[in-house]
């Protein structure tokens, strides 16, 4: 897991409980900005390792497409 996407997880913790300490305090629709707050560093959180995840699937190519590259190398020669 990259730094951010730790920031953004522990982020999204934080202002749950923030949300939960004030929704005991005042009325749910007083603090429901906040659990919207906690919403938008959960969707970050996915978007950014889902993006991550897709760039990494595409840059590094699986074993078998590696032993079939050198493969190809070794018959070339």
């Amino acid at each position: 897991m990259k730094l951010s996407e730790t920031i953004l997880i522990a982020l999204a913790l934080g202002s749950l409980l923030l949300w939960i300490l004030e929704v005991r305090r005042t009325s749910f629709a007083e603090s429901y900005w906040i659990l919207m707050v906690c919403l938008a560093f959960l969707f970050s959180f996915q978007f950014v390792r889902n993006r991550r995840l897709e760039r990494e699937k595409i840059v590094s190519p699986t074993i078998k497409q590696m032993e079939a590259d050198r493969n190809r190398k070794k018959k070339k020669k």
